[in-house]
């Protein structure tokens, strides 16, 4: 069943704590207000989407074997990704789990188990062991608990031959050579990821994966609409992995872990400037922060602030065109101001966005940062769009995007219109 749009999943604990999402559907879940039905090929996936709001178009298809289920993830049995702005669910066939990440607005993402048994009351199981070997790294999420989205060469049954980057795919990564490990379906100009590719050798078999991978043609399989040829794609809630889905959820993966790093420096610059004070015996400062702990805030606080507005964001190539629908369902979430606009409107063409500024802003977990951290998220965000920003890296924001994100947020963001004049 899916919530009624007025009653939508509270983040408020019973003492007033917050919560991540998974802690509130599984209250309601013992309370009889929702039910899962369970279904033969999918278990208890579609239910747990419909309580979420998570759109099924948002599935995305991953066929690398580079998540917890490696033995049952491969090119014809890929693992299905869904997700919306505070949760993602991982769904692989044949599996006696579903798979998911929950951010909670305090900790960054928290993760959980469902068994997938259709004898027993559906109960999730938090996950705070082997998730976390991949999903709290300091190359990969930052050093927080986080979420990710990998790009890399396979082999023929889905094992990596070699990543493409080391770390995470981001907005800043170049679009040839995104999704790799994946399937993207979509239509695009030539070149825009390096999805629907596999070695046709075995990856043991390289012996030097640099020069393998210098030879190989990344973006061979693009603009494909179908993916009835590859596998089964009848047993999947959707036959389709949308390259807009996998867009967004490459910008919202590296922002969720951004919101929790700057989370995170904020508590330890202040533990630690707790610490300098009661060894010196001296009073804070008069701004209330000393500069080592300053610093160290100011630079969360930029590297958040430059991905939520992305800076050097890497052109896309467009146009790009989904498949699944997702983009409509997308755009139609708002909010908007008075003209219709959002943040959640598309370009496509050069970049993702039409008003470069995340829709992220609007989540519990950005709403949860700190005073003195959003303070100075909102201050520099409010010199950028008015065009106040030297640092030249958001020269890509021309004047009526500036003037029309603000709008936006007058009309949206009652904490930061109250800022504007």
């Amino acid at each position: 069943m899916r919530l009624p749009a007025a009653a939508p999943l509270s983040t408020i604990g019973p003492n007033g704590e917050r919560v991540d999402p998974i802690v509130s559907l599984q209250a309601l879940l013992e309370s009889g207000e929702v039910t899962f039905s369970y279904e033969p090929d999918t278990g208890y996936l579609r239910s747990l989407l419909a309580a979420l709001d998570i759109p099924v178009s948002s599935q995305g298809l991953v066929f690398s074997r580079t998540s917890l289920q490696t033995d049952r993830i491969t090119p014809w049995s890929p693992r299905a990704i869904y997700f919306n702005d505070d949760v993602y669910i991982g769904f692989v066939q044949e599996s006696p789990i579903l798979e998911i990440a929950s951010i909670d607005p305090d900790d960054g993402a928290v993760f959980y188990l469902l068994a997938q048994d259709a004898q027993a009351t559906p109960r999730f199981q938090k996950e705070t062991t082997t998730c976390l070997m991949c999903h709290d790294s300091r190359t990969v999420t930052g050093g927080v608990p986080g979420v990710m989205v990998r790009s890399v060469l396979t082999d023929r049954f889905g094992y990596v031959v070699t990543p493409l980057q080391e770390g995470p795919v981001t907005d800043r990564t170049p679009a040839e050579e995104r999704f790799g490990g994946w399937y993207v379906t979509g239509t695009h100009a030539p070149g825009a990821h390096a999805g629907n590719v596999l070695a046709p050798g075995l990856s043991h078999e390289v012996q030097d994966k640099e020069r393998y991978l210098n030879g190989f043609d990344m973006n061979a399989a693009g603009n494909v609409t179908d993916l009835t040829d590859r596998f089964d794609t009848s047993i999947y809630l959707s036959g389709h992995s949308d390259i807009v889905a996998l867009l967004v959820l490459t910008h919202q993966t590296r922002v969720h872990n951004l919101i929790t790093m700057a989370s995170e420096a904020s508590r330890e610059a202040l533990r630690e400037q707790d610490a300098v004070l009661r060894t010196t015996g001296e009073s804070p400062p008069e701004g209330g922060l000393i500069p080592s702990a300053s610093i160290r805030i100011d630079g969360a606080v930029d590297r958040l602030v430059r991905e939520m507005m992305f800076a050097r964001e890497a052109p896309l190539g467009g146009p790009i065109v989904g498949t699944s629908g997702f983009t409509e369902e997308f755009m139609a979430v708002g909010p908007t101001d008075a003209r219709g606009r959002s943040l959640r409107d598309f370009d496509l063409q050069d970049r993702l966005f039409e008003y470069p500024l995340s829709f992220l802003i609007y989540t519990d977990a950005f709403d949860a940062l700190p005073d003195l951290v959003k303070d100075r998220v909102y201050v520099r965000i409010e010199t950028i769009l008015a065009g106040r920003d030297e640092s030249g890296d958001f020269d890509h924001i021309s004047a009526d995007a500036r003037g029309a994100i603000r709008d936006i947020l007058r009309a949206t963001k009652p904490d930061f219109a109250a800022r504007l004049p």
